[in-house]
């Protein structure tokens, strides 16, 4: 039988898993719900890790079912998940809370939050912090968690230095003195065992696979995502790092730069109902009559990393179309931003510039952004973390020690290409540079 490949997306709400071909061709897909997401009055986010198992177990049983139908047989496995995201194991290898989110505020790290969780929670013992996939892929090769090593993505929110591929060394320290231990480090592609001949690889997070899977592994290539919020990754020869970004290490040799921000497709859910209606109005309109950074809550991440930036805007808008417009461009705007402060920090964007998320989708918002960025945007279609995790599953069988070269061999669809529109170039550079000036930014 001819081999497939496998990648899974354990994301907040649902798991996805995708079978696909050498050539990322898609053979079939299945989807689950996860445990509710619980939010806590003291900052809390957490979810019953168990519930990563049974939806990852269910999964392949239906994946599995695909495969024998077409007649294929699967060799390798890719875990994808949430950034930070981990649970505490007891010697046992039992949980002993329920798993701490990528975004829950009881600590700024997730080693800090174990400690914090530990304190508070009085937990007696030996405990050992384990990310998504280690607890996971423990259940598929029936080892303990802690038994099980974390790629260097997903463990990097927890302290590894990508230079020297392991933990930093006042992160073990402050973990043992706590009495936690930490995984082993090894890098995305690195084999961690086989249940018969699914060979089950390391991963990285879902950013760094969704922009994998939108063709985003090309030296000066960038991918934004726009989903609920906007997610800027870009591929560099070098590691940089900032207010509100970092980068990613992409074995062999290449840097994942990016950043999230706040604004995104939340910045107009008053729209959301209606929304091809209000593109064909906002096309129809043209650019705005004022500039706006379009925050709905207080605190912004990238490109202006500051925890009490609230929304600015230059004017008042004529209308709902007006404002509707305004919020379209000022993403734009910052999504310009963003490119211009990773280029200034040592990783310009000098090849494609690709899109993935539900703000893919609109074509008005791609062409808002063509122009603003005076750059040809593609729209990846069928992106998506569960490909990018699968596209990882082929390189590390084809390309082990060049994961980013076994990646980039593999040729995607090509998306739609849309270009600056030359007659609104020059109103939104002005409008950029008033943008600019509404921030304080010179």
């Amino acid at each position: 039988m001819k081999p497939a490949f496998i990648g899974i997306d354990i994301a907040t709400e649902s798991t996805r898993a995708l079978l696909v071909n050498e050539n990322a061709k898609i053979i079939g897909t299945a989807k689950t719900k996860l445990a509710p997401v619980i939010r806590g009055a003291d900052g809390s986010v957490t979810q019953d890790p168990k519930s990563w198992v049974v939806a990852v177990a269910s999964l392949l049983k239906e994946i599995q079912a695909i495969a024998a139908a077409a007649q294929v047989e699967p060799i390798s496995l890719v875990i994808s998940a949430t950034s930070g995201t981990f649970t505490l194991v007891n010697d046992e290898g039992q949980a002993v809370i329920p798993a701490a989110m990528y975004n829950d505020g009881r600590a700024s790290s997730p080693l800090d939050r174990a400690i914090f969780i530990r304190k508070t929670e009085k937990l007696e013992g030996k405990l050992h912090l384990v990310h998504t996939p280690e607890f996971v892929i423990a259940s598929l090769l029936k080892l303990k968690p802690q038994e099980i090593p974390a790629d260097w993505s997903h463990a990097l929110k927890t302290g590894v230095d990508l230079h020297s591929q392991n933990w930093k060394p006042e992160i073990l320290t402050q973990a043992s003195a706590e009495k936690i231990s930490l995984p082993n480090v090894v890098a995305p592609g690195a084999n961690l065992g086989a249940i018969g001949n699914l060979n089950i690889y390391a991963g990285m997070t879902d950013g760094c696979t969704a922009q994998i899977s939108a063709g985003g592994a090309d030296l000066g290539s960038a991918v934004t995502t726009l989903g609920t919020t906007m997610v800027i990754k870009l591929v560099s020869n070098k590691d940089v790092s900032g207010p509100g970004f970092y980068s990613h290490l992409l074995p062999k040799t290449n840097w994942l730069v990016g950043g999230a921000s706040n604004l995104g497709g939340i910045s107009f859910k008053e729209f959301a109902s209606d929304i091809k209606a209000w593109d064909i109005k906002a096309e129809a309109h043209g650019p705005a009559s004022f500039v706006t950074y379009p925050l709905i809550s207080k605190g912004e991440r990238f490109p202006i990393a500051n925890k009490d930036l609230v929304k600015i805007s230059s004017g008042n808008p004529t209308n709902e179309i007006d404002n509707y417009r305004a919020i379209l461009e000022g993403i734009a705007f910052a999504e310009k931003l963003s490119y211009e402060i990773l280029a200034k920090a040592g990783a310009p964007l000098t090849g494609e510039l690709r899109t993935a998320g539900g703000g893919a989708k609109s074509p008005i918002w791609c062409k808002i952004r063509a122009t603003v960025l005076n750059h040809p945007v593609i729209a990846q279609k069928g992106s998506g973390s569960d490909l990018g995790a699968a596209l990882i599953a082929i390189a590390s069988i084809t390309s082990p020690i060049d994961i980013a070269a076994g990646i980039s061999a593999i040729k995607l669809p090509a998306g739609e290409t849309y270009l600056p529109a030359q007659e609104e170039v020059e109103t939104l550079a002005a409008g950029y540079l008033r943008f600019k000036l509404a921030l304080g930014i010179e």
